[in-house]
């Protein structure tokens, strides 16, 4: 009875639908399966392009803050300084001397050469001057040329006898002109002559107060410097970054072909521009236009005596081949990075016929053609950008 039941059933139209039901089983198993494999395949791709973005902007940051750093203590840092420090208390001018205006400190170390100044400011006396945040050019500049009637030699015999350097035209170059044992003029006869500026009252402690804000400027360099060859070695940041987002890599072995791609490019070098010989000037008399004034005297100091045997830095600058290297980053350098899929439940070897693969294009970037803002003219404006 309970088979013919069944087979009477099985004769019924509403059973017609068994049978395939039956058959395509098995397909929606494999469709399940398929869908499994295929989201394992996409969720390691997107991993691994995660990591290669994610390695490629900080490692290349790095790059950008060591530039940007180095941009804002070749001028625009110690301008500030000087100009807040001496942009209240003023020279006054000798009584025989007519037609002249008392100036700040910050004029005459900026008059003098001794200082660069921001956005054209030359008196010191504007208050929170602050580039524009949209403006692509500061204006970081030496005086454009030195006091009339400044004399070319005024202490000879103390070094080398050669006449001082007084211009700093041929500083603001790309590649600059060491100054070597030459004598260089941080502070202006002529306005020495014409301004009370006395040593023990006020010379000294103004011109100390210069020399300690380079040697901050110089360290802040140095300790900048230091920072990027160690974060760049063996493309660290790189590797590191790469391997915390993947979790199929050997540390050792993560993105090596990647980072090789990337290695010359970080390869970024900049030069610090130090000075030996110093030529200073000092008033003999008092502060006050009243008092005495016999002249400016004048002597040659040596910079690794006063500050325990390193030359005072002024700035720094790029090498050739690191300039070379910021144009090829500025048009971006393409990184590809082969990835290991993982097994799937039909044994098949996807990486041998696919050869998968991640990519990203890195580029760092200032508003230059050039792409060099560290010196002369310095902006710390460079910026990373990641393409697809």
């Amino acid at each position: 009875m309970r088979r013919n039941f069944w087979i009477g059933k099985l004769k019924e139209r509403r059973a017609q639908i068994l049978l395939p039901s039956v058959l395509l089983a098995p397909i929606f198993i494999l469709v399940i399966y398929l869908l499994f494999e295929t989201a394992k395949v996409s969720m390691t791709k997107v991993r691994h392009q995660f990591a290669l973005d994610n390695a490629a902007y900080s490692q290349v940051s790095s790059a950008s803050t060591y530039l940007n750093a180095v941009a804002m203590v070749n001028g625009p840092l110690p301008f500030r300084v000087m100009r807040y420090y001496g942009s209240t208390e003023k020279l006054q001018y000798k009584a025989s001397a007519s037609g002249l205006q008392d100036i700040t400190i910050f004029e005459l170390f900026y008059k003098s050469g001794a200082v660069p100044s921001l956005l054209g400011d030359q008196d010191g006396t504007k208050a929170n001057l602050s580039p524009a945040q949209q403006s692509v050019d500061w204006q970081v500049h030496y005086v454009s040329a030195p006091p009339k009637g400044e004399p070319a030699n005024v202490v000879q015999g103390q070094e080398s006898g050669d006449p001082a350097i007084i211009s700093r035209k041929d500083w603001e170059k790309e590649l600059p002109t060491p100054p070597g044992d030459n004598i260089v003029r941080l502070l202006s006869y002529q306005l020495v002559h014409n301004y009370h500026f006395p040593a023990g009252k006020l010379g000294i402690p103004v011109l100390s107060q210069y020399l300690t804000t380079y040697v901050y400027d110089g360290s802040i360099y140095k300790s900048q410097d230091y920072v990027y060859k160690e974060v760049t070695k063996n493309e660290v940041m790189f590797r590191e970054g790469y391997w915390l987002n993947v979790s199929n890599c050997k540390k050792s072995e993560c993105a090596r072909e990647s980072a090789a791609k990337l290695r010359p490019f970080l390869n970024i070098r900049t030069k610090p521009f130090e000075i030996e010989n110093m030529e200073v000037f000092f008033s003999d008399g008092g502060p006050k236009r009243g008092d005495t004034h016999g002249g400016a005297m004048g002597t040659v100091l040596k910079a690794t005596q006063l500050l325990n045997g390193q030359k005072l830095f002024q700035f720094a600058y790029l090498d050739p081949s690191s300039r070379g290297r910021l144009r090829s980053l500025q048009r971006g350098v393409l990184l590809k990075q082969k990835f290991n899929l993982p097994r799937n439940h039909f044994n098949i070897n996807l990486e041998q016929k696919y050869k998968p693969y991640v990519r990203t294009k890195v580029s760092l970037a200032c508003p230059r053609n050039s792409n060099n803002c560290v010196w002369p003219n310095p902006l710390p404006k460079y910026n990373v950008t990641l393409d697809p």
